[in-house]
C-alpha cells in the first residue's frame, strides 16, 4: 500500500514536471516561430549607407560610466576607444569614488591625456553605493557642468569601463536618435576558449537574445530592456525621468537599473528602439556594430553576477515595475521574470530522472500511470522541442561568432542551468534576507578584463604625461 501510494505521488510529480516544461518550451517556441513568421534578421548597412549616416550633424554624446576599483581596466578602454571611434562629438565622463584613490588617480591621468575627451566626475558619497548612484550623480554633474561651460549634452550612452566600442556605433546612434529617445544596441561577448565552458555561456545568451529575442520583442511592439551598456536616452529623456523620479535617472534602490530604465521608457510615451545592425562589405562579410566584453569564466563569478542580475528583474523588478502595461508587455514581464521558475523546475527534473533510474533498477517497471500514449507524446514533444531550441541557440552562435563556438552550445547548456539553479537560489535568499532586514543588496563587483594589447600601446604625447 505504501510502496503504491509513493508511486502515485511520484507519477504525479512526472506528470507536473513534464506538463510545466512543455509550457515553458512552448513559451520559448512562440518567440521562435514570431521571428521565423516575421523574418526577423539583422539590418544590413552597405558602406554607402554608412556614409550617409556619417554626413549627418553630429549630436554630442555623453558616455557615462560608474568605477569601482577599475584602475586596471579603465585606462586601456578610455585610450583603445578614443583611438577607434570614427566620431568627434563625445566625451566620457568617468564616475569615481573618493576612497577608490587609485581608481581615480588612473582617472585623472586620462583626463589630462585627453581633456576634450574625458572628465572625471568624483561622487559626493565613499563606495560602493550602488550603480544606479553612481550614475545619478554622473548625469547631475553633467546637467551642472552646462550651466559653467554651456557645452549641451544630446545623447547619454550607458557603458562600463571594460567595453569595447565599436567604431562605428556613435555613428548609428547619431542616426536612430532622430525617431527614438531609447535606443539599445546588441551586447556580445568576445570569443573565447572552447575550455572556458563558464565563459561561453555568455557568448551563447547574448548571441540568441541580442539577434532574436529583442528583435521579436520590438516587432511585437513591448518595452525594450536596457542591457546596461550600449543603451543611448536622449536629453528628453533624461530630464524626465529625473523629474519622474525626484532627480533620479537611474532607481537606485535595484541591483537592475538599467532594465528598470529600459521597461520605464514605454509607458512614459518616449519610443524605443533596438538596433540589430550588420555592417556589410563588398564580398558579403558581415559585422555587427555592437559592445563587446568578457564576461565571468569563473563558476562561482557567474552564479554572483547572475544572481545579481536574477534578484533585480526576477524580485525587484516585480517590486517596482509590477505587472505594468499591455497584454504584450505583460506576456514579456512574465519570461523576464521565469528564472526562478525555470531553476525550481531543472531541479525537478532532475529528481523526476534519478527516480526513474532507481525505479528500473530496483522493480524494473515504470508506474502504470506513465506508460500511457499521452505520457509518451509529452515526453516525445519535449525531447522534439528541446532539440529544436538548442539549434535555434548553435544557429545565434554561429550568426555572431563561428560554427567550432556553436559546436559547444550543447555542453554549455548543461553548465548554464547549472549556474542559472545556483544563482536562482542565492537571489531568493538575498532578498527574503533584504526584507527581512530592510537593508538593500550592495553593489557587488564583478573583476574586469579588456582583451590582450587593448589601449596599451604609448603614443609620444602618453610618453609625454607618464
Amino acid at each position: 500500500m505504501e510502496n503504491v501510494g509513493l508511486a502515485d505521488l511520484f507519477s504525479t510529480l512526472t506528470y507536473s514536471v513534464v506538463i510545466a516544461t512543455s509550457v515553458f518550451i512552448l513559451d520559448d517556441l512562440f518567440i521562435d516561430l514570431i521571428a521565423l513568421i516575421k523574418r526577423l534578421r539583422p539590418l544590413a548597412i552597405s558602406k554607402q549607407t554608412l556614409q550617409l549616416m556619417k554626413q549627418m550633424d553630429q549630436k554630442s554624446i555623453a558616455i557615462m560610466i560608474a568605477n569601482w576599483k577599475e584602475a586596471e581596466v579603465i585606462g586601456p578602454m578610455i585610450r583603445g576607444n578614443i583611438r577607434g571611434i570614427d566620431y568627434h562629438n563625445y566625451k566620457f565622463f568617468l564616475g569615481v569614488y573618493p576612497n577608490d584613490t587609485a581608481t581615480w588617480e588612473e582617472a585623472a591621468r586620462l583626463e589630462k591625456l585627453y581633456p576634450d575627451k574625458v572628465t572625471v566626475v568624483v561622487n559626493s558619497e565613499p563606495g560602493p553605493t550602488s550603480k544606479g548612484q553612481m550614475l545619478n550623480e554622473i548625469a547631475r554633474q553633467i546637467l551642472e557642468s552646462e550651466k559653467q561651460t554651456g557645452k549641451r549634452m544630446d545623447l547619454f550612452l550607458l557603458q562600463d569601463s571594460e567595453d569595447v566600442l565599436h567604431p562605428h556605433a556613435f555613428s548609428l546612434l547619431n542616426y536612430f536618435s532622430r525617431e527614438a529617445d531609447f535606443i539599445q544596441i546588441p551586447v556580445f561577448s568576445f570569443d573565447v576558449p572552447k575550455t572556458s565552458l563558464v565563459g561561453g555561456v555568455y557568448i551563447d545568451e547574448f548571441s540568441e537574445s541580442h539577434t532574436k529575442d529583442l528583435l521579436v520583442r520590438q516587432a511585437l511592439g513591448a518595452a525594450i530592456p536596457s542591457a546596461g551598456v550600449g543603451t543611448c536616452i536622449s536629453r528628453e529623456f533624461v530630464k524626465a525621468m529625473m523629474l519622474r523620479q525626484e532627480g533620479q535617472l537611474m532607481k537606485e534602490d535595484t541591483l537592475t537599473e538599467d532594465y528598470h530604465l529600459g521597461i520605464t521608457a514605454k509607458p512614459m510615451g518616449f519610443k524605443s528602439r533596438f538596433v540589430c545592425a550588420q555592417l556589410v562589405d563588398e564580398n558579403g562579410g558581415r559585422e555587427f556594430i555592437a559592445t563587446r566584453e568578457y564576461f565571468p569564466n569563473k563558476f562561482t563569478a557567474s552564479v554572483r553576477q547572475k544572481s545579481r542580475w536574477t534578484l533585480g528583474i526576477a524580485y525587484q523588478g516585480l517590486a517596482n515595475l509590477q505587472w505594468s502595461g499591455g497584454l504584450t508587455d505583460r506576456y514579456f514581464l512574465l519570461r523576464d521574470r521565469k528564472g526562478p521558475a525555470c531553476s525550481v523546475l531543472t531541479v525537478l527534473s532532475l529528481v523526476v530522472l534519478l527516480g526513474m533510474i532507481s525505479l528500473q533498477m530496483v522493480d524494473g517497471e515504470i508506474p502504470p500511470l506513465l506508460r500511457t500514449d499521452f505520457f509518451s507524446v509529452l515526453l516525445s514533444f519535449n525531447a522534439l522541442a528541446m532539440f529544436l531550441r538548442i539549434m535555434q541557440r548553435m544557429s545565434a552562435v554561429n550568426r555572431v561568432n563561428d560554427f567550432s563556438q556553436a559546436a559547444m552550445v550543447p555542453v554549455r547548456w548543461l553548465v548554464a542551468n547549472a549556474v542559472n539553479v545556483l544563482a536562482s537560489l542565492k537571489a531568493h535568499l538575498q532578498y527574503r534576507e533584504s526584507v527581512k532586514t530592510g537593508k538593500r543588496p550592495v553593489w557587488i563587483k564583478t573583476e574586469h578584463q579588456m582583451p590582450a594589447h587593448f589601449g596599451m600601446e604609448l603614443s609620444e604625447v602618453e610618453v609625454q604625461v607618464k
